[in-house]
């Protein structure tokens, strides 16, 4: 302090202060970086700012330390500071559940809508214990809105459960073309707004893409803190969702509105030690290797499962192995196009089940991008090979074995059928169709009836169907190579025979050239409109039409100026087809005989 009081006076002529205070750490006792000077008079700190404002320069404890060089310190004013307390502003008061502070006329608080609570009612206020301040999930949302897998949901009723949370996200999916629910027709009002052109009908995240919702709650009352996330399949579905929210006028759960935003990527943290309990941490849909809990140590996130999804559990697998034939049957159905999805609710639930058989085949659902960075950080410090890498050798695996064997059942024809297109069914598979094309499609692109075809129990029983009908059951050699059908010869034998066009024949190789003058003189070939028309029955000479009444001649093609009407004097050039020729020649020849032409057709106009 005694150096900057020094330079001040040397360097700026300041010499009556009184006091000069530098700002310091507590606990470092290194500065801050500011400091005041106090002057004897306002006069005189008022003529220091005027000369110097808006920066001095000032040296350090050891200049040689930076080359010599001078701070650049801006000044300015202080103020003083205010130690009036928040709370006793013209009778606003403090809620004692969430402290936040309300206007004095608001009996409830607007945050908590907890009643005011008069502290003089009771004997000794020391005594009464405030509770502590409830986290409302409001640092959760995202603060540029970036989107994620994962939805908060704040605002909600206290007695909302996990069940009733899952019910009232799943407002958000796509509505059905079959019928708009009456919840969602009656909440709607005839002003309400907008979000696209084509209506709500197109907005929505998919059905089923809602994978889980996690509900806050506190760890020691296990209450709920009044607000939760939804997780769903992938971020365009997310997306999706909050476009039908916003398309909402009021989108409510429990009859209370909510709001929905999306989440930042700290609301869940890698757990790496074992010290929560299992139900306070979650794993990540596809990833059980890798812990996450909610940041907030005072709560814990509830999980309810919606839909697994890519990831299935063992008790999900043995369901799917323990499928009856019926739901197999159903399922091969509408991969061929038969039954058509939507029109029944048994086809859509056998679909669910069909869905969930080949669940095995479909692509891997990726993990959100901030659990999946956590993830392979937790694997590359404990020396795990990551997911995403597991999944790439899978998949690799995978394509080798399909590509291997996707020739099989493609070249693989059936020897023998076990349809019959009479009756419209399939002996093998035990299945009743509706017309002889589904018959023979089920036959040749049935995935059920080629795994159907390497059961021999259900081959034999099969053939012992066929025997009771009185149809053949010897294998039949099928031939690759199919013979032509004319179908030309089936109209002619059907309508009757059409008159032939006499076309030119070609010269003969060994006709010799002299006897080419002898010959008659052959007319020219035919136009291609003249080729066709023979094809469809006329012969040269004949009138167009049905009963041959229409026109004889061809249509003349004539050429006139450009710009004269027709019938004008002089308009006409000539026939088409012969300007043209002169045209694509050019030569001077064609000039010549045209500028002779029109002389002479002067000349007899005059004469």
């Amino acid at each position: 302090m005694l150096q900057v009081s020094k330079q001040l006076k040397q360097g700026y002529g300041v010499e009556q202060l009184d006091d000069v205070r530098i700002i310091r750490d507590r606990q470092t006792k290194v500065s801050r970086g500011f400091g005041f000077l106090r002057f004897p008079s306002i006069e005189l700190s008022k003529a220091f700012i005027e000369r110097n404002y808006p920066s001095i320069y000032l040296y350090g404890l050891e200049p040689a330390d930076n080359d010599n060089q001078a701070a650049k310190v801006r000044i300015d004013f202080s103020r003083e500071r205010d130690e009036r307390p928040r709370g006793d502003k013209e009778g606003e008061w403090t809620c004692k559940i969430c402290t936040f502070v309300n206007f004095p006329g608001r009996l409830k608080c607007f945050k908590c809508q907890s009643p005011q609570i008069d502290m003089s009612t009771f004997g000794n206020t020391s005594a009464v214990k405030q509770q502590p301040t409830m986290n409302s999930g409001d640092s959760d949302a995202s603060p540029n809105g970036t989107p994620s897998q994962f939805l908060l949901l704040r605002g909600l009723e206290p007695t909302v459960s996990e069940d009733l949370l899952a019910k009232g996200v799943s407002k958000l999916y796509k509505p059905s073309r079959r019928s708009s629910p009456p919840a969602a027709s009656a909440s709607k009002k005839a002003n309400s707004k907008v979000a696209s052109t084509t209506g709500d009908a197109n907005l929505g995240a998919k059905e089923g893409s809602l994978r889980r919702v996690l509900l806050v709650r506190d760890r020691k009352t296990n209450e709920s803190w009044r607000y939760g996330f939804a997780e769903f399949a992938t971020v365009d579905d997310a997306q999706a969702a909050i476009i039908r929210f916003n398309s909402f006028d009021k989108f409510t759960i429990s009859s209370k509105p909510v709001t929905v935003d999306y989440v930042h990527a700290g609301v869940f943290v890698p757990l790496f030690t074992a010290s929560d309990p299992d139900r306070f941490c979650f794993n990540p849909l596809g990833n059980t290797a890798t812990r996450l809990a909610y940041w907030d140590k005072e709560a814990y996130a509830s999980q309810l499962l919606v839909s697994s999804g890519s990831a299935k559990s063992s008790a999900g697998a043995a369901d799917a192995q323990a499928m009856s034939s019926a739901d197999l049957a159903a399922a091969a159905a509408e991969g061929e196009g038969l039954v058509q999805p939507g029109k029944e609710s048994e086809a859509k639930a056998k679909k669910r089940k069909a869905e969930a058989a080949n669940a095995t085949a479909k692509p891997k659902k990726t993990a959100p991008a901030h659990l999946q960075f956590w993830s392979n950080r937790h694997a590359e410090l404990h020396g795990i090979k990551s997911a995403s890498s597991q999944d790439q050798d899978t998949e690799d695996s995978k394509s080798k074995e399909a590509s291997s064997g996707a020739a099989a059942p493609e070249n693989s024809t059936p020897t023998q059928t076990f349809t019959d297109p009479e009756k419209k069914c399939c002996y093998l598979c035990s299945r009743q169709f509706k017309a002889e094309a589904e018959v023979n499609k089920h036959e040749r692109l049935s995935q059920l009836h080629r795994e159907n075809l390497t059961n021999d129990k259900l081959v034999a029983q099969a053939r012992a169907k066929m025997t009771k009908a009185g149809l053949s059951t010897t294998a039949t050699a099928q031939d690759d190579s199919s013979e032509y059908r004319d179908r030309a010869k089936e109209r002619r034998a059907a309508f009757g025979a059409t008159k032939k066009i006499s076309l030119p024949l070609k010269k003969q190789a060994s006709q010799p050239e002299g006897a080419e003058s002898k010959e008659p003189e052959q007319p020219p070939p035919p136009s291609k409109g003249a080729s066709l028309l023979g094809k469809m029955g006329w012969s040269a000479g004949e009138g167009l039409g049905a009963q041959g009444t229409g026109r004889t001649e061809a249509i003349a093609t004539e050429m006139y100026v450009q710009g004269v009407g027709l019938g004008a004097q002089g308009g006409k050039i000539g026939d088409a087809v012969e300007e043209a020729g002169r045209n694509t020649v050019g030569g001077y020849a064609g000039f010549a005989e045209r500028t002779r032409d029109k002389a002479k057709e002067r000349f007899e106009k005059m004469g």
